[in-house]
């Protein structure tokens, strides 16, 4: 049973009349129980720019004793309105309360009246319960399930006695055992606890969501799923996607972002479980496009990026012999390397490393052109499908009839993994090339010959 009590009152029973005046004082929370700080709030007048500093307090078992000190120069009048404390917490009774308003070391002001503290509140903690739930079941509120009718708003620790978010227990993640309800209360009150005893029934597990960025550029290498569930699934069970039924194997370039769900079986009278990885696509790699230029012999600072369009400021250059050169927009000294092709490479993860070329041509001695001249070859290659998977089929239009050509493509890093001799001099030149020993990824396809090298991007599924 829950008692109600006379409200406290507080009685202004003197006053000095001065420019340092107490008119009013009042106390939060209004009204105030055992095991409860009490803020004191003093209001008066006082000249304008007064600040005030607590002097003492004297706290008996039943009395009350505050004094402030009013400091600053000012004259005329304007209200204020003071909080101290927090004070306490009291025992229940009446206390006889007295504030002073001291100023240059003189009381100008004395206000007194009486404090009521109410016996502690008597809050309905409910009836202890034990559960049973299922690991895949609905979160729930803990007080719903204590016997009786426990009063809302009280705090829940787990087993772990770690506070419990909200009050809200999360099956298959909050832990089993024996969860507390309180109301929390201030020293030398001591809180009192009811009991709920949470036990899981047995069931299989799908693992737990989780959310995850994949690449999704045509070429970049698949993903299972299974392997992205977080905790322990189980093996054997079916999926579905954005696109309905799938295998669970995200194949970048189809298949789709979205909530993909794992589905197992479920122990009766559990349901089955199911867990989402939910997937965002991630940007891909973009090293741009590449293109060729004509540099002096003698060059020692050549800005590469200026003949890359559109690529991402987080690249590495490579040199014609593979090795890492430099980062983005870094002058390259040419008299080291020679001329050939400069590899632009940028790695974004998850999506695999990407690649574009600049192909340098080292003029003289003597140097007759500028730095920024830029040389196109008169060569033209068209390469289809693009991207592939089995073959590829390369056109190339020639600008001159030599049988030293060759065509090759070669990895991220400019090394040859496939390398085809051509003999024709014929101004038109068609090769079908088996790719199917590639993995999936980016490529350069290069073909040397004629007037000088031409390269294109090749993206293998």
């Amino acid at each position: 049973m829950r008692l109600t009590l006379p409200l406290l009152s507080l009685l202004l029973t003197s006053s000095a009349v001065s420019a340092q005046t107490i008119t009013n004082v009042t106390v939060t929370p209004n009204p105030l129980h055992a095991c409860q700080e009490a803020t004191l709030h003093i209001m008066g007048t006082a000249p304008p720019g007064m600040s005030f500093t607590f002097v003492q307090n004297n706290i008996t078992t039943n009395s009350i004793t505050l004094v402030i000190e009013a400091q600053g120069p000012g004259s005329g009048s304007t209200s204020f309105n003071n909080p101290m404390g927090p004070y306490g917490p009291f025992d229940a009774g009446t206390y006889s309360l007295s504030v002073s308003l001291q100023y240059n070391g003189t009381i100008t002001s004395t206000w007194t009246g009486n404090l009521t503290v109410l016996p502690a509140v008597a809050h309905d903690l409910g009836e202890a319960n034990t559960i049973n739930i299922c690991p895949n079941a609905p979160p729930f509120q803990l007080i719903s399930q204590l016997g009786g009718t426990p009063d809302p708003g009280g705090s829940w620790t787990n087993p772990q006695l770690q506070t419990v978010a909200n009050g809200t227990f999360i099956p298959g993640t909050s832990p089993e055992g024996v969860y507390l309800y309180y109301f929390p209360v201030l020293p030398p009150c001591q809180p009192e606890y009811q009991y709920l005893t949470v036990l899981y029934m047995p069931n299989n597990s799908a693992g737990n969501n989780t959310t995850v960025s994949l690449c999704t550029v045509a070429g970049a290498p698949p993903v299972d799923l299974f392997t992205q569930l977080g905790g322990t699934p189980m093996a054997g069970g079916t999926w579905t996607g954005p696109g309905g039924n799938t295998t669970g194997i995200f194949t970048p370039g189809t298949s789709s972002p979205g909530a993909y769900v794992y589905h197992v079986g479920g122990i009766a009278p559990c349901p089955d479980p199911t867990a989402t990885v939910t997937v965002t696509g991630a940007a891909a790699s973009n090293p741009g496009v590449g293109g060729s230029a004509e540099f002096c012999f003698d060059e020692t600072a050549a800005n590469l990026n200026n003949y890359v369009t559109g690529e991402s400021t987080s690249g590495v250059w490579f040199s014609p012999q593979g090795y890492g050169i430099d980062t983005y927009g870094v002058p390259i000294n040419l008299t080291l390397y020679g001329p050939g092709n400069y590899a632009y490479v940028v790695t974004t993860p998850p999506c695999p490393a990407d690649t574009s070329y600049v192909l340098v041509t080292l003029v003289g001695p003597p140097c007759t052109i500028g730095i920024d001249d830029v040389k196109a070859m008169p060569e033209a290659m068209h390469v289809v499908p693009n991207p592939a998977t089995g073959t590829v089929t390369v056109e190339i239009e020639r600008a001159a009839n030599d049988r030293n050509q060759t065509l090759e493509i070669c990895d991220v890093n400019g090394k040859p993994v496939l390398r085809v001799p051509l003999n024709s001099t014929a101004s038109g030149i068609r090769k079908t090339l088996d790719i199917s020993g590639l993995a999936p990824g980016a490529y350069m396809l290069r073909w040397t010959g004629g007037t000088g090298t031409v390269t294109q991007r090749l993206m293998v599924e």
